[in-house]
């Protein structure tokens, strides 16, 4: 369940839309004519949006948002591309984006017609430049960092300053590492001194094979929330994690703490595209006008607590919340951050085989 203690200078303005449009929604049950055969496809990682958006969004536009979910990129990529689903709208994260453009999947977005995305940051968009250069393709939804969540009573502030912490064997059998080859490559890459996005075939194999020297260390590979609740609970010491997840998980537990490690992170968008086949690429564009307004936007930020590409909601933030860390990071971590990037149909696959080989 999401965390309920964000603060909002405009809130009531907030409450009162909400409540309007709930109460519009409300009124249509009621009313034969008012419930519409037209839908909107979604493509998504799992309950990334505040499930009352798609009533509000449905209230005023008569357009009922239907939603698939998926756990990681390459899963996104093997169903988007076979063929048995035709979506409106897909998000996910940066280098699969990349990889979808340069194939010709993606449909160049009618900006024009999506008046809130003044709202977007100039920063997150100079970030989306490094994988959507003419910032054609995307929107951007939530961005963060990859660090680690752990508990301040088995695990120093000290010890978590580097990823050295993740494979010195001090944490064996405590420690949860990403379910995700580029994420857990990227941080034996960065502990190994390595550019994330190397396609040397030296380097990678150096990495998978402290990957697989770590996996005796190693509890648990997940994402996510699973990776939450098991630090959360106290059944693992410390967990390579997102940003928002860490945040949620230090709402409810006093003795966690979120760091990232001095020598290097990943700064990480997610984004919205519209595939080239979409049957319903206006309501995409419709649904996109509907996330980035500044009310809907703060909604999504509230359920998620990843960081918001959207100014207008930051402007209107707690300061509290504004100045968390692990939120929204210190200008200083994006000084040492990669954004990964799509590296070709070869690295791709020997980046796949290596994680198999690790996993096994």
């Amino acid at each position: 369940m999401k965390k309920t203690g964000f603060v909002r200078k405009n809130g009531k303005r907030l409450a009162a839309l909400v409540c309007a449009l709930l109460l519009v929604l409300a009124g249509c049950a009621s009313l034969t004519g008012c419930s519409s055969a037209e839908k909107l496809y979604l493509f998504n990682y799992g309950d990334y949006i505040d499930p009352q958006v798609y009533d509000l969004f449905e209230a005023e536009t008569g357009i009922r948002v239907v939603y698939d979910e998926y756990a990681a990129p390459e899963d996104m990529y093997a169903k988007f591309t076979s063929g048995s689903v035709t979506y409106d709208l897909i998000c996910t994260s940066d280098y699969m984006l990349e990889k979808l453009i340069g194939e010709d999947r993606l449909a160049p977005i009618n900006k024009d017609a999506i008046a809130t995305l003044s709202n977007i940051s100039r920063r997150q968009w100079d970030a989306t430049a490094a994988f959507d250069p003419e910032l054609q393709y995307t929107v951007p939804h939530f961005w963060g960092t990859l660090g680690i969540l752990y508990n301040t009573k088995t695990v120093t502030a000290e010890e978590v300053t580097s990823w050295d912490v993740l494979f010195d064997g001090s944490h064996a059998g405590n420690i949860v590492m990403p379910n995700s080859e580029r994420d857990a490559f990227f941080v034996a890459l960065t502990k190994l001194g390595y550019d994330a996005n190397t396609t040397d075939p030296t380097q990678l194999q150096a990495a998978s094979d402290l990957l697989k020297k770590q996996k005796a260390d190693v509890q648990a590979y997940l994402l996510d929330e699973a990776a939450r609740v098991k630090v959360e609970a106290e059944n693992a010491d410390l967990a390579v994690i997102y940003n928002g997840e860490a945040y949620l998980a230090m709402e409810n537990n006093e003795d966690l703490a979120f760091a990232v490690p001095e020598d290097g992170t990943c700064i990480w968008l997610d984004s919205f595209a519209i595939p080239v086949d979409a049957p319903n690429p206006a309501y995409a564009e419709k649904f996109l006008e509907f996330l980035c307004r500044e009310e809907i936007a703060a909604m999504n930020f509230e359920y998620i607590y990843y960081s918001t590409p959207n100014q207008a909601v930051i402007d209107g933030l707690d300061e509290e919340i504004a100045a968390n860390a692990a939120i929204f990071p210190a200008d200083s971590i994006h000084d040492k951050a990669s954004v990964l990037r799509y590296l070709g149909a070869e690295a791709e696959a020997l980046y796949s085989q290596l994680w198999k080989n690790v996993k096994s």
